[in-house]
């Protein structure tokens, strides 16, 4: 198997693997993806697709749960790009966010007990309910974007039915620090490994399919890497322990959790249960989908699947507001942290996947590259052998060819261009020959996973909180 995780030797990756070997719930061999590597704070490898038998294992995902990749076309060429259009662009996108707070009003509002000011884009109670229920349909209705827009999301952005909405009961899912931040900075977030770049389209391999996309060369699109939103950041913290806390933050969540997860007597009667999941040392506690509390756990992720959807239609609802000229659609969008339930070789699974990305036949797969190299829009194939997986990003790898000198500036240079909230000018990032991106493609392309359809030199970039 090309992508068996048999073969990984970075030290740090195979100790995780050996505790994730312990899961008795696995089902089949996990998948380890092009570019996977070690991350910090993560009890699973980035890249990384595991699957259980009626078991949902928190862990085996990031905590924020539908963290995902977008990729948006626009009505612009690259002859329209200029530094100053960036810097308009950029302060359009920003107008209306709240200026970064003290430390001790983030960490009131990170507990839930201090309201933020609301801005534009902002939800009222009723409205975040809606997205967790009803998902990108719910963000449509709010922010004004056309329906259609949903055919171009994974699973239409909603993956709850009416009938299940209810059996859904938020109050008992959805903590108080959900409710406060859940509310606020929909659709902004581009701080950390997160961004949104603008890049033209420099070389189409498969001319019909990019056509049936409404891609041309030198269009300008555009990729982001974000979502989940604060609702998910806290979902996905109380319904699991997890290691990505600072040590103040998990001496605060041992309180906060136990009075959500006990506050009733009904909850008491799940003690047990209740624990082990959430509670336990246990890295990887195996929670049974069809138990009373893993019929709790497994709405907990829908509702948070649900808002990430809406967070990103949301952000293409701010990208067409913000764009000085122009305007935006989704070509897709789709999560990189999931856990949804799936059929594989006639067998109903639960697959979690880590920074991967759900294929599907004949739809975009997107592979950012770096802020200074190309990236590729592919087309999904057979990709049973990775569990209908791909690899999103290439830049761990990008930047190892980077290092070790097998990638090389480009000559004569170019740059990305990178507006950063603090700073007033914008930053050049020089462009370097994109090796580490084809090695990373070339392997998913070789299994018939994906096949390229169009690369993607970036022009700018948008990063900061």
């Amino acid at each position: 198997m090309s992508f068996s995780c048999d073969n990984i030797e970075h030290p740090e990756i195979r100790g995780k693997l050996g505790r994730i070997a312990r899961v008795r719930s696995m089902a089949r061999p996990p998948v380890c993806l092009p570019n996977i590597h070690p991350k910090a704070g993560l009890e699973s490898p980035p890249q990384f697709v595991a699957a259980t038998k009626d078991t949902i294992v928190p862990q085996l995902t990031a905590p924020a749960m539908n963290c995902g990749m977008s990729v948006f076309r626009t009505t612009l060429k690259k002859e329209d790009f200029s530094p100053e259009f960036l810097k308009d662009f950029a302060t359009r996108l920003r107008s209306g966010v709240l200026l970064r707070e003290s430390k001790w009003k983030g960490f009131l509002a990170w507990l839930g007990t201090y309201e933020k000011p609301s801005t534009k884009y902002d939800l009222t109670r009723e409205e975040l309910q809606s997205f967790f229920l009803e998902g990108a349909s719910a963000a449509a209705r709010k922010y004004g974007v056309a329906p259609e827009e949903l055919g171009y999301m994974e699973y239409g952005g909603n993956i709850i039915t009416e009938s299940e909405q209810k059996d859904i009961d938020l109050g008992d899912l959805v903590p108080r620090s959900s409710w406060t931040n859940g509310r606020h900075e929909i659709g902004y977030n581009f701080g950390g490994n997160h961004f949104l770049e603008l890049h033209t389209v420099e070389k189409i391999d498969k001319p019909d399919i990019a056509s049936a996309w409404n891609i041309s060369q030198g269009d300008i699109l555009m990729f982001y890497h974000g979502g989940g939103g604060h609702a998910t950041y806290h979902l996905g913290r109380y319904f699991g322990r997890r290691e990505k806390n600072t040590p103040l933050e998990k001496f605060a969540l041992f309180f906060l959790k136990l009075m959500f997860h006990f506050g009733t007597p009904e909850s008491i009667k799940n003690f047990g249960a209740r624990w082990h999941a959430y509670f336990s040392r246990n890295q990887f506690p195996e929670t049974p989908i069809n138990s009373p509390e893993g019929k709790r756990l497994w709405q907990s992720i829908k509702i948070g699947l649900n808002y990430g959807y809406a967070f990103r239609l949301a952000l293409l609802a701010r990208i067409n507001d913000a764009l000085p000229k122009g305007k935006a659609h989704f070509v897709w969008d789709a999560a990189h942290n999931s856990i949804m339930k799936e059929t594989i070789d006639s067998q109903e699974l639960i697959v979690h996947r880590q920074d991967a990305m759900r294929v599907f036949t004949g739809k975009p797969v997107m592979i950012a590259g770096d802020v200074g190299t190309l990236s590729c829009l592919a087309v999904g194939k057979d990709a049973v052998e990775t569990m209908w997986s791909a690899t999103p990003s290439a830049a761990k790898e990008i930047g190892k060819y980077i290092k070790d000198g097998r990638s090389q500036k480009i000559t004569p240079p170019q740059y990305t261009l990178v507006s950063k909230r603090k700073d007033p000018e914008l930053i050049k990032k020089e462009h370097y020959t994109s090796e580490g991106l084809h090695a990373v493609v070339d392997e998913l392309t070789k299994s018939g996973i994906i096949e390229p359809v169009v690369w993607l030199r970036p022009l700018g970039g948008i990063k900061g909180h």
